[in-house]
């Protein structure tokens, strides 16, 4: 590798960095509204827990689409896309006029979200697909991940204090828009990899990204870890603060070690990942561990809390940059399919995502917050099991496609 090629994939990486911050801080920063939100609108909590719902719809329903249009229109077109819808996304819910406004317009962020995510995996995978790809992985999936949402639940209550929820929403899609004109502007692909600029889709890479058997085992054995992720960062301080007395800051600090505890989860599990080569094991182990920590929730101490939050966040991360290499590193999915493959995954994904969160905005009404955590660690242990079914990952290192015709950025 040149000295110019390994500089540029560096370069390419921070600038994905920064837009996994925007993505995770548009996604996450409603939570740091919901108390004002249900004062101004008159929001039930069922309803809040769909707003965290309805983001999922968005982003659930277009990732296989987003791969799509990544193979057809091009990587970064599709990349900046993805931004900009977000973006627009966050700055329209800032202004909505009504509960029935802000769902709609948290779904058109989470559709934004949802197809920067898939072909930003697909863009880190062609640039570090020789070497260091789970490191790389784990520094945009998991600790860029971790800084947006320590931001989005912690930081963005301070903002709201200052600014109110209204505009807390608009500054942050703002910023956003501020990372979309960056990645237009500097954003490139590898030289040496043809079709990433748009390429035929062909049914022999389509039928590859979208029923490889290892990918379907791997996006469903994520479905209820995902779904009790994410309903755990946004829903634990709320619980904190209205069953063990939290203020509403240290409701939201509880959220920032949450968040932040996945940046040392990500870079580690990344770094595993890259010299142990067995994914089912970094996943799987993880994943059950995580959904320990979750029955253990209602112990009702708050010390616990503490402990407990932080080892969700580590072990959700740990696993994630493993996760996110199945498509390339099992399945051998061609680069130019990788956002494809990637997107059915996060599909999968994405069901627990949607349906994990109304669960427990139904449960905890009915019969407490005890009840809902053990229902979110039942769930994701069950599906984390699925995870046994698939195959470790790959004996050496993933070589890449070989290298083709140069192809235009």
């Amino acid at each position: 590798m040149s000295e110019d090629i390994y500089a540029a994939r560096w370069r390419m990486l921070a600038l994905l960095v920064a837009g996994y911050v925007g993505l995770t801080l548009n996604w996450f920063n409603i939570a740091s509204a919901f108390t004002p939100i249900s004062e101004e609108l008159g929001t039930s909590f069922a309803q809040l827990t769909f707003l965290i719902a309805l983001f999922l719809i968005g982003y659930g329903v277009v990732h296989i689409p987003a791969g799509l249009l990544a193979t057809r229109l091009g990587l970064k077109r599709t990349l900046v896309l993805g931004i900009v819808l977000e973006s627009v996304g966050g700055i329209l819910s800032g202004i909505a006029v009504e509960y029935a406004d802000l769902a709609v317009y948290r779904v058109v962020a989470g559709i934004g979200g949802s197809i920067f995510l898939s072909v930003s995996v697909g863009a880190v995978t062609v640039w570090f697909r020789d070497h260091e790809i789970n490191l790389a992985l784990g520094i945009t999936g998991g600790a860029a991940f971790s800084i947006g949402t320590a931001l989005g639940l912690y930081g963005c209550v301070a903002l709201t204090d200052a600014v109110g929820w209204r505009t807390m929403l608009v500054v942050c899609g703002a910023l956003n828009l501020v990372v979309a004109a960056a990645a237009a502007a500097w954003f490139t692909t590898p030289p040496d990899v043809a079709g990433l600029a748009g390429a035929e889709i062909t049914r022999e890479g389509l039928s590859k990204a979208l029923w490889d058997r290892q990918l379907w085992i791997y996006g469903a054995s994520m479905i209820g870890v995902y779904g009790a992720y994410i309903t755990a960062s946004q829903l634990l301080g709320e619980y904190a603060t209205d069953e063990l007395g939290f203020s509403s800051g240290q409701g939201g600090l509880l959220g920032a070690v949450f968040a932040l505890a996945g940046i040392p989860g990500s870079l580690l599990g990344g770094y595993v990942a890259d010299r142990l080569r067995n994914y089912r094991l970094i996943m799987v182990g993880p994943f059950l561990a995580m959904s320990a920590a979750l029955f253990l929730i209602p112990v009702h101490s708050a010390p616990l809390l503490w402990f407990l939050s932080a080892a969700i966040g580590f072990l959700f991360l740990f696993s994630f940059p493993a996760w996110l290499c199945v498509p390339s590193g099992v399945s051998r999915v061609d680069a130019e399919h990788i956002g494809t493959a990637v997107g059915l995954m996060l599909t999968l994904a994405a069901v627990g995502g949607f349906v994990v969160p109304l669960v427990f905005g139904k449960i905890v009404p009915a019969a407490g917050y005890g009840a809902g955590w053990i229902t979110l660690g039942a769930l994701s242990a069950l599906t984390a099991l699925i995870g046994l079914l698939g195959r470790p990952g790959p004996t050496s290192l993933p070589t890449g496609p070989p290298a083709r015709t140069p192809a235009p950025s």
